[in-house]
């Protein structure tokens, strides 16, 4: 049996993610009948929902309680543990979302235990369910009979109903820590009596992006090692790039050296190594550099501004990489784009330099600010390099342009369109009142200035309208 299945939590205190095991544990301070008859687990996946699910059935029908929650021992929590309990209903909402399954989950409810004090029934990925399905289950919920109590688990919370969540106890599970990760792993390892490294296991637990599941079928890939398992063991088994690949990748990336960034990236794919792995460990790093340029002190080999721009265009790449045929493609992409769009370190001395330059020629009649007034009427003047026309005919790549920024607002983008081009002003039409009120918040409206900038070289302000389809 895999390692996942073996070492499942059977009781409370087995659970490693702290802060559901105290919620789980406040539970015993009430009577059976006096607890919820409706809990939703939220959470991603590999969190330990389901797990969590079959304690709180055992919390519901052990029969031989102790002060820290069920036995895991008695005939009960043996059963519910094995799959095997006729009272314990476990459903997949992906594959029976519809209102006949749930229709068939009411009528069955009524009838009483066959052999536990309670029924309990967990639905899995709730939120597959239909909006029909979800309707018979809301009758459900409003009345259920005394000896039943339902957990729903889902991975996106946002698409239950109010209704439905209203009637439940929430629990929320987020991604485990490094150091729950460790004490669930070690758990196994002492168990199974792995010789392993504890750098070796670390890399593990930093590798699966918080998840118990993953972490435990990780270990249990490499313990058919032969030998002592070190990091270089980990790390060719995960595919993983290694902290020097990374390190030599970010300084081209800095340098905006295309050709060795993307000679980085193809020797990653040569070499069969995760691409995906490989851009969370670089995002990881970036996100320490800006971090620690905040708040102790700014990077030598990043602007502040290329550092947020690169971390933008990385973030859109991993979530096009799902979607790539090619996985390597949305980073390559990224590095290309990144190296062809050049920012200012500052732009105020810029600025300042340019002020310089021409103040030989100044008109000592005009005052200060008359010539300050003069000079932002000359950034506002339209230089002809954006017209309407050519707008219109760029306006994908100016979605595509759009996407570092912000993903949402590019997806808004493709259902409005350009209108106007005048007196330093683009108008673009909505045919949505949210999509209007999407596009004119003023950070929106700055960020389309700013690509529109970058992509046709004029200064220009973005006015949104509501029109007709």
């Amino acid at each position: 049996m895999s390692f996942y299945r073996t070492y499942r939590p059977q009781v409370i205190d087995e659970i490693d993610n702290l802060r559901v095991r105290d919620q789980l544990l406040s539970f015993l301070t009430k009577d059976k009948r006096q607890l919820p008859h409706a809990f939703l687990f939220s959470g991603p996946r590999g969190g330990g929902k389901t797990t969590a699910a079959r304690v709180i059935a055992k919390l519901f029908n052990c029969t031989k309680p102790t002060k820290s929650g069920p036995c895991g021992k008695c005939e009960q929590c043996v059963s519910i543990a094995e799959g095997k309990n006729l009272d314990v209903l476990e459903i997949d909402a992906a594959s029976n979302r519809g209102i006949d399954e749930i229709r068939q989950l009411r009528d069955a409810i009524n009838l009483s235990p066959a052999a536990a004090p309670y029924k309990i029934y967990i639905i899995d990925e709730v939120h597959m369910l239909t909006t029909e399905a979800f309707n018979a289950l809301l009758k459900t919920l409003e009345e259920p009979p005394a000896h039943a109590a339902f957990v729903l688990a889902t991975t996106d919370p946002q698409k239950v109903p109010v209704t439905i969540v209203s009637r439940c106890i929430p629990l929320h599970f987020s991604k485990a820590t490094t150091e729950e990760l460790l004490h669930a792993l070690k758990r196994i390892v002492n168990a199974e009596k792995l010789s392993i490294d504890e750098s070796a296991l670390l890399l593990i637990a930093q590798s699966v992006d918080g998840s118990f599941r993953d972490g435990v079928k990780f270990l249990e890939q490499v313990s058919f090692h032969k030998g002592n398992i070190t990091v270089d063991i980990v790390r060719s088994m995960g595919s993983m790039s290694g902290e020097k690949s990374r390190e030599i990748f970010i300084q081209h990336l800095s340098a905006r050296d295309t050709k060795q960034s993307l000679n980085d990236i193809a020797t990653l794919v040569q070499e069969g190594k995760d691409i995906k792995t490989f851009l969370v460990d670089c995002l990881r790093h970036l996100q320490h550099v800006l971090v620690a340029g905040v708040i102790d002190k700014p990077s030598d080999a990043w602007s502040t501004e290329d550092l947020k721009d690169v971390i933008r265009r990385l973030t859109a790449a991993y979530s096009e990489m799902r979607t790539s045929p090619i996985a390597s493609l949305p980073l390559e992409l990224a590095v290309v784009e990144f190296a062809e769009v050049v920012i200012p370190a500052n732009p105020s001395k810029l600025r300042a330099g340019a002020g310089i330059q021409t103040s030989k020629n100044v008109d000592p009649r005009v005052k200060p600010e008359d010539d300050k007034k003069r000079g932002a009427e000359d950034d506002n003047k339209m230089l002809g390099l954006l017209t309407l026309e050519k707008l219109t005919d760029c306006w994908p790549d100016f979605i595509e342009s759009m996407k570092p920024y912000n993903h949402s607002v590019a997806g808004v983008l493709r259902s409005a369109r350009p209108k106007a081009v005048e007196g330093g002003i683009v108008t673009i039409e909505a045919f949505y009142k949210f999509h209007q009120e999407k596009l004119g918040e003023t950070k929106t409206r700055e960020a389309l200035a700013q690509v529109l900038k970058k992509l046709f070289g004029e200064n220009v302000k973005v006015d949104v309208i509501l029109g007709k389809k």
